[in-house]
C-alpha cells in the first residue's frame, strides 16, 4: 500500500474556501492500494488561529490532518515544506491543491491510478472555474480563469501546482525542490520542467478534476491584466533555471513578440465577435508586455 499526502497551503485569508477545500479532501474515494493523510502548510508568522480551529473541526475520519508552520513568507518556502514533510514522514507520493478549490471525489484516484498504470512521476489534470452567478461574458470566455486544454495521456514538459499528484522518491533522489528566489510566481513550471531533464514523465489525466472559485475581486479587467503581465513578467526567471542565459533571453524575445503580434492580431475580431472576450487579445499583450519587462526588472507583488 502507498501512502499518499494530500497538501494546501493557506495564510487563513480565504477561510471559506479553504473550509470546503479541507472536506473535498476528507471525501475522497480511495481503495486498498493507497492510504490517504491531508496536511496544511500555513504561511504566517505564527498561527492563525481560524485555520487551528478549522483544522479541529475536520480533524475526523477517515484521514488524519497534519499542520505545518512556515514562517518565511512565500509560496516556494511553503510549498518545500510540503516537500520535506513528506519526504521526513515516509510518504511515496504527494498531491498539491489550492485552498480556494475543491477537489473531485474520484480526483486522487484517478491521478494515482494513472500515476501507477502508466510508470509516470508526475500526473496533472485540470482545473475548471466556478464563477458568481450571472458573471458576463467578458470574463467567462477570458482564458486567463482557464486552464490548458489538453487530451487525456497527453505527456507534458511542465505541470502546476494546482491539481498534481508527485513521487517524492523520484524528487527526492534527483535534489528537485522549489525555487525558493521565484516567490512571485512561476516557482510550479520552473521545477515540473526539470522532470524530463531527470528522465522522468508527467502526465495529463483529464478526469481528475479540481474545481476554483473565482472571487468577485478577480473579476476586473486590472486583475486579468495584471495576472497575465506578471505571468510573462517571471518567464526569463523560468528560463533561466533550466536554460543559459543567452537562451533564456533569445526564448523570451521571441515569446512576447508573438504574444504582442497575436494580441494585436485578435484585437478586434475579440471586441466584435459574440461569445468572445476582449480580454484574450489585451491579455496576450500584457503577457507579452511582460516578457519585455522581465528582461530588465523583476516583478514586486503576485497576482
Amino acid at each position: 500500500m502507498k501512502r499518499v499526502l494530500l497538501t494546501t497551503l493557506t495564510t487563513g485569508s480565504r477561510m471559506a474556501t479553504f473550509c470546503q477545500c479541507i472536506e473535498s479532501l476528507q471525501q475522497q474515494k480511495i481503495n486498498d492500494t493507497l492510504s490517504v493523510d491531508i496536511l496544511v502548510v500555513e504561511n504566517n508568522k505564527t498561527h492563525n488561529q481560524a485555520v487551528v480551529e478549522a483544522i479541529a473541526r475536520y480533524q475526523h475520519a477517515p484521514f488524519t490532518i497534519h499542520h505545518q508552520l512556515e514562517t518565511t513568507a512565500g509560496i516556494p518556502f511553503a510549498r518545500n515544506n510540503g516537500l520535506r514533510f513528506g519526504q521526513q514522514q515516509g510518504f511515496d507520493y504527494l498531491a498539491f491543491v489550492d485552498d480556494d478549490a475543491i477537489a473531485d471525489p474520484n480526483w486522487i484516484l484517478t491521478l494515482f491510478s494513472a500515476l501507477q498504470d502508466h510508470n509516470v512521476q508526475v500526473t496533472t489534470g485540470p482545473q475548471f472555474p466556478i464563477y458568481p452567478d450571472n458573471t458576463e461574458t467578458l470574463y467567462t470566455a477570458a482564458k486567463v480563469y482557464h486552464e490548458r486544454k489538453l487530451t487525456d495521456g497527453t505527456t507534458l514538459s511542465w505541470a502546476a501546482t494546482n491539481n498534481v499528484l508527485l513521487d517524492l522518491n523520484f524528487f527526492a533522489q534527483n535534489q528537485l525542490v522549489f525555487n525558493n528566489q521565484l516567490i512571485f510566481g512561476g516557482e510550479d513550471k520552473a521545477l515540473f520542467q526539470q522532470v524530463s531533464r531527470h528522465d522522468g514523465k508527467i502526465l495529463w489525466v483529464q478526469n481528475a478534476i479540481i474545481s476554483e472559485f473565482i472571487s468577485p475581486e478577480r473579476l476586473s479587467l486590472k486583475w486579468a491584466l495584471k495576472r497575465r503581465f506578471r505571468i510573462g513578467a517571471t518567464e526569463l526567471q523560468i528560463e533561466s533555471c533550466i536554460n543559459s542565459q543567452a537562451k533564456s533571453y533569445v526564448r523570451c524575445l521571441f515569446k512576447g513578440s508573438a504574444y504582442l503580434a497575436k494580441g494585436a492580431l485578435l484585437l478586434l475580431p475579440d471586441a466584435i465577435l459574440p461569445k468572445r472576450s476582449i480580454l484574450n487579445s489585451l491579455g496576450d499583450l500584457a503577457h507579452g508586455c511582460g516578457f519585455f519587462y522581465g528582461l530588465f526588472a523583476n516583478v514586486k507583488s503576485y497576482t
